[in-house]
This record gives structure tokens, C-alpha cells and sequence, in this order.
């Protein structure tokens, strides 16, 4: 058979359909200001710059210094970070569907490596993942779990009147129930090792619900691998394992992806609606921090209500879809009631009243920690997350022109966080306790980013991988 054309066509530079701009990517200075904003970080973190890991001298809480040695930890991190690079080469190469599941699988991979292999640069090695997750109280839920002397169903009854720890305290028993499985199995020791293990690679499975995420903003797949890539190299991913906050990006992520698609189905909401109560459903059965991402689906709506012009069947779908999730989710919560006998109302009020009484003898000033959090925030996502979306967002505001999903999801993203923060909800340790919000700054990244030459992509890549070293060679984040 003879060619279909005289000349070969050459192969179409990857377009960004859907992304947030389509004015250009960054100017050399500022990808150059990106890169030695990086590079000074590193230093200041291995040189152990005052600030950079807290202000003691006004709060209770800052990150402690130590030293594991960056060269050895680098080493330790280097496969991981192999493989990340390797998917991003082959993405850019090749966009083959088929191809699809083995690179998010590496991806994965590579996540859970990062915080396994970073678990080794410590001298007590995954000891201490053990040693963590049986902590009374570092996390605390596997040490109530082992204080259940009575059946199950038994103890969810009684829960809202159970004396627990700290971390326990404020959450419902998710986290407890979590690891009482693993403790019932495979006893105290082995339970603890592999609950906390568990933990992280559940973290880990949040790349392949990036790349769905993703999919709001960008039907490119290069473009949402990169967003899966940058996502398994944030770093509060890797020096909080095993923490349950590693895993509750996947429930903020899924509640806005059910909550957008429900609203653009139009007259097929109720799959999506359904989802979306069984996301809630299971989200405040773990951590009732989650519920504030509140604000994205009610600034989404607004958002979409005005994108409609404010018609009646636009108000009715938002209404319909909100309601039918709300009903699902006290469903389920009703079924539990009567299988077990879990009161979600009364471990609710338990719950907050112990988080007011811990919020009493706290020092945590207001404006303080609504000047640091987002800093500590930054520090979560590797800093240098906070020039991309800055040079971003102000380009938009010089050249954008119409306010379509792409831009208002982001922007609607950097609202929720500065609502967060202003409503002095989640006070302190925001590295750990917002990192379900930092899928609203991973993809707005990655668009930037695919937009980039290879060599431009891959040192910044590189650059968040050092990062990502430095911190967990002189940070400590997890203590026993």
C-alpha cells in the first residue's frame, strides 16, 4: 500500500486544551526567579535558616531541626524520583491510552517508595513507621484501638462517651475502626507496621484520583500525568507517613470532581449525587476537617448559577443534586445507626467540644497563624508551588479575557484556602492539617509546568525532588 501523503507530517506539538491559560507560559526571568527561590530554600533548610521551620518565639508549634545527611538521603530517594522522570518522558513521547494504567501504576509506585525509602534514612528505619503508628501520641488511634474490651458494634455505640487520646478526641472513629482491623488480624506489632504502611499506600492511590481531578481542567492526559507526577513528589505527602491526613486529599478531590460533574450532567445528577454522598459519607467518618471544603462547592455554585445566568432549571439541577447527596449520605449514617448503634450526631458535638476545649489552652493567636499558615501550607507543597501559581494568576489577571471553567476552578481553588485560613477553622501545623488542599494547587502547577520545554520541566521537577530531600533530611515532621 502506497503513503497516504507525499511528505510525513510532523508531529503536532502537545496542545493544552482546557488549561488555564492559553497566553504563554512563563518568561526565562521567571522560571529563573523559580529556580533560585528553590535553590535558596535548599540551602536555608540544610543550613537550618531560622524561620523556615516555624516562628518559636510566636507559636507553640514549630517543625524541629535534625540531621539524617542529604547525600544519603538523596540516594535513598533517587529511584523513586527515576521513575517519575521516566513518566514524564514517556508521556511527552507517547500518548497512548493502553499506556495509561501502567504509568499512573509507576506513579503510584513511586509515591509509596518515596515515603518507604524516606522511612529508611532515619536510623530506626521502618521501625518507626511501627513506632508511629502504635504512638499514643503522635496519632493516637491505634493505641484506643488497642483499648477495645468489648464487641465492636458495642464500643460504636458507646463512642461518644469514650475516654480516647488527643488526635482521637477530635475525630470520629474511622481512624480507630482503621487500625482496630489491622490490630485484630495481624496483632500489635505486625498491625501497627502494616495499619501504618496501609496508610501511606492509601495516600499513594491519590495519584490515580489526581488524574481524574485533573480532567476539570484539562482533557490533555500529558498534562494530567504531569499533575499525577508533581502530586507524588509533594513533600507533605512523604515526611507525614503514616499519618490518616496523607489519604484525605482523595476525599476533597472526589467530592469536587462529583460535585462539578453532577452540575454539568444537567438531567443525569443523581449518579454523581449518589457518589458524592457516599464520598461525604465516608469522609466525615474519618475527619470532620474535610466538611470545610464546603466552601468550593458552594463558591462552585455561585460560580455555575452565574454561568447559567440565574435560571430557574440551573437553581433547580444545584438543588436537586445538593439535596440528593445530603439525603444519601444521613442515609448511610442512618443504616449505621441501626446496624451499630453509632450516634454521628452525639460523637459530633463530643468531638467539637474537645476540639474547643484543646483550642483553649493552645497559643495560637488569630493573626498570627493567619499570616503562617499559609506559609506552613507552602512548605507542604515544596515552595516552589507558590512563584508557578503567583506568575500565573497575575498573567491571567493582564491577559485574561473570559472567566471560563478552567480559570474559575483555580481561582475558586485559591479562595477556598484563603477562606480556610480566614476563618481560623484548622489553626497550626497547616503542612499537615490542609494537605487535602493541595490537590486546588497541584493541577494550576501542572498546567504551568506542561507548558514548558522538557529541560525547563524536568529541573523544576528535579528542583522539587531536592526539596522533598532536604526536608525530610532536616525537618522532623512524626515523632513517636
Amino acid at each position: 500500500m502506497g503513503k497516504a501523503g507525499g511528505k510525513r507530517r510532523r508531529r503536532p506539538k502537545r496542545g493544552n486544551p482546557g488549561a488555564l491559560s492559553v497566553h504563554g507560559s512563563l518568561t526565562t526571568a521567571q522560571r529563573a526567579i523559580v529556580l533560585v527561590i528553590g535553590l535558596a530554600y535548599c540551602v536555608g533548610v540544610a543550613s537550618h535558616w531560622g524561620y523556615l521551620n516555624g516562628v518559636e518565639q510566636l507559636t507553640d508549634w514549630v517543625w524541629a531541626w535534625r540531621d539524617l545527611g542529604i547525600p544519603r538521603t538523596a540516594s535513598l530517594l533517587a529511584t523513586p524520583f527515576a521513575l517519575v522522570a521516566g513518566v514524564l518522558w514517556v508521556a511527552e513521547r507517547e500518548q497512548s491510552r493502553s499506556r495509561l494504567p501502567a504509568l499512573l501504576g509507576l506513579l503510584v509506585a513511586a509515591s509509596f517508595l518515596f515515603q518507604l525509602l524516606g522511612a529508611e534514612a532515619d536510623p530506626r528505619g521502618l521501625a518507626l513507621v511501627r513506632q508511629i503508628a502504635a504512638s499514643r501520641g503522635a496519632t493516637s488511634y491505634f493505641f484506643d484501638a488497642t483499648r477495645i474490651h468489648v464487641p465492636l458494634r458495642e464500643w460504636l455505640a458507646e463512642f461518644h462517651t469514650a475516654q480516647l487520646e488527643r488526635h482521637s478526641q477530635t475525630h470520629p472513629a474511622g481512624p480507630i475502626v482503621f487500625y482496630y482491623a489491622f490490630l485484630t488480624v495481624f496483632g500489635p506489632s505486625v498491625g501497627a507496621l502494616l495499619g501504618g504502611c496501609a496508610v501511606g499506600l492509601l495516600g499513594s492511590a491519590g495519584v490515580v484520583v489526581m488524574y481524574a481531578f485533573a480532567g476539570l481542567w484539562t482533557a490533555d492526559p500529558g498534562v494530567r500525568l504531569t499533575a499525577c507526577a508533581w502530586y507524588a513528589l509533594l513533600p507533605a505527602m512523604t515526611v507525614f507517613f503514616p499519618e490518616f491526613d496523607q489519604a484525605y486529599p482523595i476525599f476533597s478531590m472526589l467530592a469536587i470532581l462529583f460535585w462539578v460533574r453532577s452540575l454539568d450532567a444537567r438531567r443525569s445528577t443523581w449518579t454523581y449525587a449518589l457518589a458524592l454522598g457516599a464520598v461525604l459519607f465516608v469522609a466525615t467518618g474519618f475527619a470532620y476537617n474535610l466538611l470545610v471544603i464546603g466552601a468550593f462547592l458552594l463558591y462552585y455554585a455561585g460560580y455555575w448559577l452565574w454561568r447559567e445566568q440565574w435560571m430557574r432549571p440551573a437553581w433547580i439541577a444545584m438543588l436537586r443534586t445538593g439535596g440528593l447527596s445530603f439525603l444519601v449520605c444521613i442515609g448511610l449514617y442512618v443504616a449505621l445507626w441501626l446496624a451499630a448503634g453509632y450516634d454521628p450526631i452525639a460523637s459530633f458535638q463530643h468531638a467539637m467540644a474537645n476540639q474547643a476545649r484543646l483550642a483553649s489552652i493552645t497559643v495560637r493567636p488569630y493573626l498570627t497563624f493567619a499570616l503562617l499558615d499559609p506559609f506552613d501550607f507552602v512548605l507542604g507543597a515544596g515552595v516552589l508551588a507558590a512563584p508557578i501559581l503567583f506568575f500565573r494568576i497575575r498573567r491571567e489577571g493582564i491577559a485574561g479575557k473570559q472567566l471560563n471553567r478552567p480559570i474559575a476552578l483555580t481561582l475558586i481553588g485559591i479562595a477556598t484556602i484563603l477562606t480556610i485560613d480566614a476563618s481560623g477553622l484548622l489553626r497550626g501545623e497547616a503542612a499537615r492539617v490542609w494537605i487535602f488542599l493541595q490537590p486546588l494547587v497541584v493541577v494550576p502547577v501542572a498546567l504551568e509546568l506542561a507548558t514548558l520545554r522538557r529541560p525547563w520541566r524536568l529541573s523544576i521537577f528535579a528542583l522539587q525532588w531536592l526539596i522533598l530531600v532536604s526536608l525530610k533530611a532536616e525537618m522532623t515532621f512524626v515523632n513517636p
